[in-house]
């Protein structure tokens, strides 16, 4: 049992290694992709889709093969909103010092 465990784990692990393997390839290709870029912006558009599409099936195997959720964090634009302030606190000055509020955090 511990053997088929072991065996298990060997697998994973080459296959996150090739998932990493593969994810410098596709770095390489974006790098030529912004060379060919200026000469044929369609074709550099469609290379950049399909990295795009190979990145999200690397994730989910990665994620499949691990059972931990891969983070994927995207760039968000606009004007961020006012900070959110409970009305108790609102308007005031709230202080904290380690000596003196030891283990309250208010």
């Amino acid at each position: 049992m511990r053997e088929m465990v072991r065996r298990e784990r060997e697998v994973k692990l080459e296959v996150l290694s090739s998932i990493a393997r593969s994810q410098h390839a596709l770095a390489r290709i974006l790098n030529s992709v912004a060379d060919v870029a200026e000469l044929a912006p369609q074709t550099a558009k469609r290379i950049g889709e399909n990295v795009r599409i190979l990145t999200n099936m690397q994730a989910q195997l990665a994620e499949s093969v691990t059972g931990w959720p891969v983070r994927s964090y995207r760039v968000r634009t606009g004007k961020p909103p006012e900070p959110w302030l409970h009305n108790k606190v609102r308007g005031k000055q709230v202080r904290w010092h380690p000596q003196v509020n030891r283990g309250n955090w208010n």
